[in-house]
């Protein structure tokens, strides 16, 4: 499967989950968590494709200059609704743009490294199964009427290992 197509996949999970999820549920503020919430879980999530939306015009991808955006994380819809843009958007995209990015290892200067639009997409790919897995923990324990695909926050390679066995 092509970078594109599995982002896509992703994209169509996280949408249909947002469209489960009630606002007060999206908002209260998980032990699970340490007191964050599924939004701030999910606004984490979609300013990474933000950022790499906002960047490639001027070929430049800074993930740490992310917005935190608190309509993102306070309402589902309009999380739902930005997840679907990027998704309208993502079968346009070229993989072998080159770009590159800013890297953060601490506080002192910030070193850029070349990558291509198609390794951003899977950085971005990653970063959200990463981000799912945690999710998927706190729907499980305080949200369990709420539907959630078994392989949602599970890497393709898990996948096939399990499937394997």
């Amino acid at each position: 499967m092509e970078v594109k197509a599995a982002l896509l996949n992703t994209l169509q999970q996280i949408s249909a989950l947002l469209g489960q999820i009630e606002p007060h549920e999206y908002r209260q503020p998980l032990d699970e968590y340490d007191g964050s919430t599924l939004g701030q879980h999910f606004r984490h999530i979609l300013e990474f494709f933000i950022c790499l939306e906002k960047g490639r015009p001027e070929g430049r991808v800074d993930y740490a200059s992310r917005e935190r955006n608190l309509l993102f994380e306070d309402s589902p819809g309009i999380a739902r609704q930005a997840i679907e843009s990027f998704a309208e958007k993502l079968e346009q995209l070229d993989p072998s743009e080159k770009l590159d990015f800013v890297a953060e290892f601490g506080f002192e200067d910030r070193p850029s490294y070349q990558s291509t639009l198609g390794r951003e997409l899977v950085f971005v790919y990653d970063h959200a199964i990463h981000h799912l897995a945690i999710i998927k923990i706190g729907l499980r324990c305080q949200f369990p009427h709420i539907q959630i695909n078994k392989d949602l926050g599970v890497s393709p390679s898990t996948i096939k290992a399990r499937m394997e066995r």
